[in-house]
């Protein structure tokens, strides 16, 4: 069942309790598992990064983080959805809602780099495939870059 209609897409500040929930989301399910301190969350890319999230009910369900990596690229990294809402189209409309905001300012494209099993999620908006897969320097896990023309 895709219930994703009551939903909020919002933008987040570092400075609010959603980026911090966003934060405990990513640690737990990205990092934790391959034994990686905290500390990972706070990359290069993180304090100029736009976050943006889907909400319901003052809870947070889904997040990612969009970079600008040159003029009018971008970056989309760090996408995750709560275990409990994850295959009801909460990804999906997360992602399309990002296309949207990056469209609205000129985006020429994004890429991003993918876990194996998010890779149809990517190909549903559509994002190809540019490249092999490699494993992650920093986790470990198998991932391949994708992108996506905007223009």
């Amino acid at each position: 069942m895709k219930a994703n209609s009551d939903v909020e897409f919002v933008t987040l500040n570092c400075d609010e309790p959603f980026y911090q929930d966003a934060l405990d989301l990513r640690f737990t399910l990205f990092f934790e598992p391959v034994n990686l301190s905290r500390d990972v969350l706070f990359d290069d890319a993180e304090a100029r990064s736009n976050h943006f999230a889907l909400t319901r009910e003052g809870t947070l369900v889904a997040y990612l983080r969009l970079t600008e990596t040159s003029e009018n690229h971008y970056q989309l990294s760090q996408m995750v959805v709560t275990p409990k809402d994850q295959g009801k189209g909460l990804g999906h409309r997360l992602v399309t809602e990002a296309i949207q905001y990056l469209r609205a300012r000129s985006a020429t494209d994004v890429t991003l780099s993918a876990r194996l099993h998010a890779t149809r999620l990517y190909r549903s908006v559509g994002f190809i495939v540019s490249g092999d897969t490699y494993l992650s320097k920093r986790t470990g896990v198998e991932h391949i870059n994708m992108h996506l023309k905007l223009t």
